[in-house]
């Protein structure tokens, strides 16, 4: 089974969208299904209308015990489908006031464990109606949205996910007419955002990361596409270094149990930070440095294989190192990687994909040979998606 295979033209991952070492940003498609209800006539359900919700935000990649953190950048928006502005426009409705009340975001083993985000309603008027386009209802109007303070357990992990959706809809005829609709929206399949890790020292600070880069383009329902950017320790020439992998690809929300999940479209990014580049100085490596990346496991949790090797023999490229200056390599430089399959084995109730080990061995300008770098797993544990098993 091939771990790691190319995927035809240049589509690495773009600099600029790589975040800052510890962070991780996303935005998730889920599969919901709203019960429609008409409130004037004592709550009758009319339909359950299946569609998506859409969420993008920040958060950290791990936190310590008992730490406050955030989701961050948030924003959210409920697409419903076409032939639902069809229908109100062949009977003359054209305008939509929605006033959302709900958009739930939970914290497993957090507190609290569940924030709404629309806890002070936010209302739209006038949203218009075409024909042949689908009706989009987003929190919030204007900017984004933070989801906090909670906080963490003091071990284990903790999962963010979307939890629900209530929105009071009013629709309006040019010629008078208005009805009023209830729609009430719950996740139908995968419905976490992530899982974060939990470890290290207690009376960190309270993590809320502002100023990440958000610029992922639509994405199909039950997929999430993402970018984290995990810390690394690593050994090299007998010194301790700090670096930063980050990943970032299309990944599926759930897996089936007969069934199996892989990341697609998806790369990666090598951050140097500038305290490392200038370590790197004062050892005595001046100019420029090249290399190859030998490994970079993806450890399964509740699937097979158990350990994926997803980056060997990927070129890292001639790149100098100027003090004072971080440097982000976007491995590989052209095209991208495909990661998987994985598989659930017969008795877990999810998938849980982290970073572990890495190695790679660089050769820089006037240094005879070529000089290993192992770097250890993340602590605490950085996970890429945790999946129920459906």
């Amino acid at each position: 089974m091939v771990a790691l295979t190319s995927a035809g033209p240049a589509q690495a991952l773009n600099i600029p969208d790589v975040p800052a070492i510890g962070v991780d940003t996303g935005r998730f498609n889920l599969p919901i299904s709203c019960a429609i209800t008409l409130p004037d006539l004592a709550g009758i359900k009319i339909l359950d209308l299946g569609t998506s919700v859409d969420v993008q935000g920040v958060v950290t990649t791990s936190l310590g015990p008992g730490q406050q953190f955030y989701l961050t950048q948030g924003s959210g928006f409920i697409e419903f489908p076409t032939w639902l502005s069809e229908l109100a426009a062949a009977v003359g409705i054209n305008r939509v006031d929605a006033t959302i009340t709900e958009l739930d975001i939970s914290a497993s083993n957090s507190t609290p464990p569940s924030i709404n985000v629309a806890e002070k309603p936010q209302t739209i008027i006038d949203i218009p109606i075409e024909s042949g386009k689908p009706l989009v209802v987003g929190l919030p109007l204007e900017g984004t949205f933070d989801v906090g303070p909670y906080t963490a357990p003091n071990s284990g992990t903790t999962t963010l996910a979307f939890d629900q959706a209530v929105a009071h809809v009013t629709l309006k005829a040019s010629w008078g007419l208005q009805i009023k609709v209830d729609a009430k929206c719950l996740p139908t399949a995968g419905n976490a955002l992530l899982t974060l890790g939990i470890g290290g020292a207690p009376g960190q600070p309270p993590s809320k990361i502002t100023g990440a880069p958000l610029n992922f383009p639509p994405v199909a329902p039950e997929f999430l596409d993402g970018i984290i950017n995990a810390p690394y320790k690593c050994t090299f020439g007998g010194e301790s270094i700090d670096a930063g992998i980050a990943v970032g690809g299309t990944i599926p929300l759930s897996v089936t149990r007969n069934g199996s999940m892989s990341f697609t479209k998806a790369s990666g990014a090598l951050t140097i930070p500038k305290a490392t580049v200038n370590k790197l100085l004062d050892m005595g490596f001046k100019g420029s440095f090249s290399g190859v990346v030998n490994e970079l496991n993806l450890n399964v949790r509740g699937g097979t294989p158990a350990v994926q090797n997803v980056a060997e023999g990927i070129t890292i490229p001639s790149t100098p190192l100027v003090r004072d200056k971080d440097i982000i390599l976007s491995l590989p430089t052209t095209g991208t990687i495909t990661a998987g399959p994985f598989r659930p084995t017969a008795t877990s109730e999810s998938v849980a994909i982290s970073l572990g080990t890495a190695k790679a061995t660089f050769r820089f300008d006037g240094n005879a040979g070529e000089i290993a770098i192992n770097c250890a797993k993340p602590f605490p544990e950085v996970f890429l998606v945790e999946n129920p098993v459906t």
